[in-house]
């Protein structure tokens, strides 16, 4: 029913699928995606505010925000070490006849209480059970996260088949989910944070997004490939584990697409600090240097499937890591006037971003799809799944060296906020030489 009112396809493009499906599809994106954006933009202000105000007018701490960060990537290289399983659970759950995207009803609801658990701490609270909470509340999110994410990410494969044009598009769709998330998160969290505090704002954001990844499960296609049953999916699973950790093409693209991820996260958890400490603004002023961004973004989606089959993914993504490093390293000279005022030189710098970052969110999950393809049978779980552990590791060592940045305000005033931005920028530059010294020299950037 909800193919019908689909259009011939053109010559090159893949099958008429509704829009329908594919609302159905990033709703998950979507969904995931505003959880995670709430933890990692909230998660330092919250162990260095979250306390309430003193009588004098200071912020009340609840931990250190450099001892949350380290916390934080050791969860994530422990729950990293998760990924790879959920990828080897996701294949030979699919090897063994079965449908992946019924793994879903398993953990869609699993990240939203972990979320609850880390914002539930509050000062009244003994400082043995705010970590305890917060501990716990780490430890499931990132758990039901990667459990979720796994089966879901790699149904652009299960849903899009041989159809590249199709696979694209739902990887764009993935990057598209982030965006929108990021949207709801920056505007939304900000005013539910300033009314009703870190806990209920957390509720507010866990309740439709467990909703919101139930969703993916109906929009299955009528044409998807059917799982194909293996007499040993054990030995498939952990050769394919093998493969994947020893694909140096992949590997490289990995490093590209992980010092994107990293820098995102820097600037999602340094907007804050961006908007406050060098623009004299208020945190419900974030939204004026993300909306640009995020708007700019948004239209520069539309033109990411064109650019790769123009340039070719790895090529479009290199060239946007580096414009993305140049524009997050500007960002350290915010405060200064040079368009109109220094907001609006912030909101104009933002913006130019945005394109940028429309490519590499919409081409990451084309890129792990596209080097598990180079092997023989279906290891797209898997392949995500060692991309997520090094992901998740590495976006741990990004928020420790953020919240050591947020520490050392309290000694150096501004200087540690303007060493954000040239932080987020020289982790995409990491990352871009990370991949010319790890590509296979017979490899070059595929045209298409």
């Amino acid at each position: 029913m909800c193919w019908r009112f689909a259009k011939r396809p053109k010559p090159g493009y893949p099958p008429p699928v509704g829009f329908s499906r594919y609302l159905l599809y990033v709703c998950g994106q979507i969904g995931m995606m505003a959880l995670t954006r709430y933890f990692f933009q909230w998660v330092i202000p919250f162990a260095s505010e979250g306390g309430g105000t003193a009588p004098d007018g200071t912020s009340i701490a609840l931990f250190s925000a450099a001892a949350v960060g380290l916390l934080f990537f050791a969860f994530r290289i422990f729950d990293g070490v998760t990924d790879p399983l959920a990828g080897i659970l996701s294949d030979s759950w699919v090897q063994r006849g079965k449908q992946r995207r019924s793994l879903l009803w398993f953990s869609c609801l699993i990240p939203s209480i972990g979320l609850a658990l880390v914002f539930a701490p509050t000062a009244a609270m003994s400082p043995m059970m705010r970590w305890a909470l917060l501990g716990a509340g780490m430890f499931i999110f990132f758990v039901g996260y990667t459990f979720y994410a796994i089966p879901y990410w790699s149904l652009v494969d299960d849903y899009g088949g041989s159809e590249e044009t199709r696979r694209r598009t739902l990887s764009n769709l993935l990057g598209a989910g982030v965006l929108i998330a990021t949207a709801i998160g920056f505007i939304a969290s900000p005013l539910l944070i300033e009314n009703y505090g870190f806990f209920t704002g957390a509720l507010a954001f866990a309740i439709p997004c467990a909703g919101l990844m139930m969703l993916p499960y109906f929009a299955k296609p009528p044409d998807a490939k059917p799982a194909v049953v293996s007499d040993n999916p054990e030995h498939n699973a952990l050769k394919s584990l093998k493969q994947a950790l020893s694909h140096r093409r992949f590997l490289s693209v990995m490093l590209l697409f992980s010092g994107a991820q990293m820098s995102f996260t820097v600037m999602t958890t340094s907007a804050v600090y961006i908007a406050t400490d060098l623009l004299s603004a208020t945190k419900g002023d974030v939204v004026m240097l993300l909306g640009p961004f995020l708007g700019s973004t948004l239209l520069s989606f539309l033109l990411v499937p064109a650019a790769a089959r123009r340039f070719g993914w790895e090529r479009t993504a290199v060239m946007a890591c580096l414009g993305l490093a140049v524009v997050y390293a500007l960002t350290s000279g915010l405060g200064m006037t040079v368009i109109n005022s220094p907001m609006t030189t912030a909101m104009v710098l933002f913006a130019f971003g945005g394109p940028m970052a429309a490519v590499m969110l919409g081409l990451e999950a084309e890129a792990v799809t596209s080097c598990s393809r180079e092997q023989e049978g279906d290891l797209t779980s898997i392949y995500f799944g060692v991309f997520n552990f090094i992901v998740k590791g590495l976006n741990g060592v990004a928020l420790f060296l953020t919240g050591i940045l947020v520490d050392l305000r309290v000694d150096y005033a501004n200087l540690p906020v303007r060493g954000m931005g040239l932080t987020a920028g020289g982790l995409l530059v990491l990352g871009v030489v990370g991949y010319f010294t790890l590509r296979p020299r017979q490899a070059r950037p595929t045209a298409g």
